[in-house]
């Protein structure tokens, strides 16, 4: 009778220390993958940034920007850079410049300054008309028609290409390059 008993007891304890071996193993697997999806979660955070204005929606993950975000830093890049006179020209510089990385800076800067001198030392109006806008990696490509004008009289007219070279680091556009170049 005793020996029934014990038995019985020991299968019981036997039993539960299985079923909590197999309730643990379980919870601990939950908890690991749990982790991953918060892991997961936390580093594809996306921020919404605007630029100064906003025409269309789009996305900002880590490193990664939708297509029509581009689309608009390179039509607000174009308008600050093409549409000035030589009042306005200096403060439109130092807005393109805040979005230039770091380390071509100073590049960038002797370029943009270049334009401003001629258009400050000819008293030279300019507007830019955008007519496309390509995006590729790394870069965007703006065309579009740039009328120079003196007083009231147009002196030129040209379609040009702006090639923005561009990088996205932590959610942040960041202007590598700036080449213009005239289209026949």
């Amino acid at each position: 009778m005793l020996w029934k008993k014990y038995k019985f007891k020991l299968d019981k304890y036997v039993y539960e220390n299985w079923t909590f071996r197999i309730v643990t193993i379980v919870l601990a697997g939950i908890i690991v993958f749990e982790g991953y999806l918060l892991s997961e979660k936390v580093n594809s955070e996306r921020v919404v940034v605007l630029p100064p204005k906003v025409s269309k929606p789009f996305w900002v993950a880590s490193n990664i920007v939708s297509k029509s975000y581009l689309e608009q830093m390179g039509q607000f890049i174009a308008f600050y850079l093409f549409n000035v006179d030589s009042d306005t020209a200096k403060i439109s510089v130092e807005n393109i410049l805040t979005y230039v990385e770091p380390e071509f800076y100073h590049k960038v800067k002797k370029m943009l300054y270049e334009q401003v001198r001629y258009i400050t030392e000819n008293d030279i109006s300019r507007v830019f008309y955008p007519s496309k806008i390509e995006v590729q990696k790394g870069l965007i490509k703006v065309i579009g028609i740039l009328r120079g004008i003196i007083g009231d009289k147009v002196v030129s007219s040209k379609q040009v290409e702006l090639d923005i070279g561009y990088r996205i680091k932590q959610g942040r556009f960041w202007i590598v390059s700036l080449v213009v170049k005239e289209k026949e």
